[in-house]
């Protein structure tokens, strides 16, 4: 019997320690449950975010945290990864959702990401991603929307 191998999806990990190069990263929860949806947990997600990317030096241009996904570019920095730092993200949250009745895995095995290419605006992305609640029709300006933002640009 033939047993199907999982496709190999990552780069090489040097990539994802790579500072200075941007990527796009998309983590969604375990069956688009909408976990996101309740306030404080929302809340609590962006406190974590901006802990983990303080704590360890992470450029994070644009974030955008909806309902049932949520949305980095970012670089790796000197001490962390990209994949470390989804990793952590993933560990750390789940936990907080933990203290709010949640159980089991919350997040998804894997996660989608795409490194810009010299042709790809930085700026632009960003700002693709903070109106991610604007296309989904949240919102009517990506201001209104409280869990979204970046720690590089003023926007």
């Amino acid at each position: 019997m033939h047993t199907k191998r999982r496709q190999k999806i990552r780069l090489d990990p040097e990539i994802y320690r790579t500072p200075d190069l941007p990527c796009f990263v998309t983590i969604a929860t375990k069956g688009k449950q909408a976990i996101f949806s309740h306030q404080h947990l929302a809340d609590n997600f962006v406190a974590l975010l901006r802990t983990i990317c303080k704590e360890n030096n992470i450029p994070l241009y644009a974030y955008c945290i909806m309902p049932d996904h949520a949305h980095f570019l970012l670089t790796a920095s000197e001490t962390k990864g990209i994949i470390e730092f989804v990793r952590e993200i993933k560990s750390r949250s789940t936990k907080i959702a933990w203290q709010h009745g949640y159980g089991g895995s919350i997040w998804q095995r894997s996660f989608y990401d795409h490194f810009l290419r010299q042709d790809e605006d930085c700026r632009m992305v960003a700002n693709y991603i903070i109106h991610n609640p604007v296309r989904n029709g949240v919102v009517e300006h990506w201001e209104d929307y409280p869990f979204s933002g970046s720690l590089v640009y003023e926007l």
